[in-house]
């Protein structure tokens, strides 16, 4: 009875022992997963920063005629005569430039999952520059419905950003300097 009374419990011991090590295996393969998802988030996160700061960085280098005149209008201290002209010429060619360059922009592989809202933002960049490259050719350029345009993609860049932890920002602002 003694020795049936051991192998039951050196099997009971057994069995659990063996329980322990599938439940260690799952919890396990668990936390490996989480740490694979955290990690990639933390990859989109980065990355998204990044491509997010090299959208402004691209525009930038293009769109300064642009700001300018935007600036001197603003200010009211545009030139007049064939120097007007001149500058309003300058400021449609860097609006044309910021257009191509804002469809020349690359999304990285790693924002794959984004790649249908950034391709969104793009086109509504693009189209306020299009549009800013149009009001030139008149004689009383306005731009608020190009900034309203852009507006809208920065709204969508932000909506991005928010998803992902980041602190949202105005890319109109960051261009228009």
């Amino acid at each position: 009875m003694k020795k049936l009374l051991a192998i039951g419990f050196s099997a009971a011991l057994f069995l659990g022992a063996c329980s322990d090590d599938t439940a260690s295996d799952e919890k396990a393969s668990t936390d490996k997963e989480t740490e694979e998802t955290t990690e990639q988030n933390g990859d989109v996160k980065q990355e998204m920063m990044k491509f997010y700061l090299s959208i402004s960085k691209t525009i930038n280098a293009v769109d300064g005629d642009l700001n300018a005149y935007e600036n001197a209008q603003a200010e009211e201290t545009l030139p007049e005569g064939s120097d007007l002209q001149t500058m309003k010429d300058a400021a449609k060619t860097s609006a044309e430039e910021s257009a191509k360059a804002v469809e020349g922009i690359e999304i990285p592989a790693e924002l794959e999952e984004q790649q249908a809202d950034l391709e969104t933002s793009f086109a509504s960049i693009k189209e306020a520059y299009d549009m800013k490259a149009e009001e030139l050719t008149k004689e009383a350029p306005s731009f608020e419905a190009a900034n309203a345009k852009f507006t809208e993609a920065d709204e969508k860049l932000n909506a991005l950003l928010e998803e992902q932890g980041l602190i949202p920002s105005s890319l109109l602002n960051e261009v228009s300097q």
